[in-house]
């Protein structure tokens, strides 16, 4: 335990100046502050008329750290990125996503299980589910600073992890997204997948209506 403490001190010290782009996650909670990557997105964007698609292959895991600008306007809607917590006599490392809170995006999270840290998990969609601003059941559209969380990787030993969260061994599953594009409303999704056992996941694309308060389908890239 020493040892530990000590390793997240030095950490902590090292990197106390470093911040997420636009703002500080979760800066409410200890946490060791990611590696962060100040460089933007890119990937192949198509709009397909009105249905704005955004093709990556990004990763997501310790010290990686994602930023989106869903609209290309030059200011980050969403960052993702990981936390490491002591809590209940053991390490989580958690991966989760927050809307950038000046840019005004939401993200549906599942209600039925507050975590410790200020988060939800995030709900995972499967391809065709109506996204609009009914969220699914037992779901709520997030507030300010309520955190997504899609994996918990507890470390039982240096040999023995224990993976929870309903993103889970899951491929091309969808987070649920709002941007706010000139004072209006735009629904939209994230594309996210995880191999059992790892302890990464792979955001592959993004997309919104370009046509505020109109339904997208998950995993609609044509209007």
């Amino acid at each position: 335990m020493l040892a530990i403490s000590a390793l997240l001190a030095l950490q902590a010290c090292k990197k106390d100046n470093q911040q997420a782009p636009e703002e500080q996650p979760l800066k409410e909670i200890p946490q060791i502050p990611v590696q962060e990557n100040q460089k933007a997105i890119t990937g192949i964007t198509v709009d397909n008329n009105g249905i704005v698609y955004t093709q990556i292959n990004q990763e997501l895991s310790y010290n990686k750290f994602i930023t989106i600008d869903a609209d290309g306007n030059g200011q980050n809607d969403f960052y993702f990125t990981s936390v490491l917590i002591y809590h209940d006599n053991q390490s989580h490392m958690y991966l989760l996503a927050s809307p950038v809170s000046k840019a005004g995006g939401k993200l549906q999270l599942d209600t039925l299980q507050e975590l410790v840290m200020n988060g939800m998990w995030a709900k995972p969609l499967d391809a065709g589910t109506n996204i609009n601003s009914t969220a699914q059941p037992n779901c709520v559209w997030s507030s300010f600073m309520i955190k997504g969380v899609t994996l918990d990787v507890i470390d039982n030993s240096p040999q023995a992890k224990t993976f929870n969260g309903p993103w889970v061994g899951k491929a091309d599953k969808y987070l649920a997204i709002q941007l706010r594009i000139n004072g209006k409303i735009h629904n939209g999704w994230v594309r996210i997948s995880h191999t059992a056992g790892e302890q990464r996941m792979v955001l592959t694309g993004y997309a919104y209506n370009a046509t505020p308060v109109e339904t997208i389908k998950a995993g609609q890239t044509l209007k």
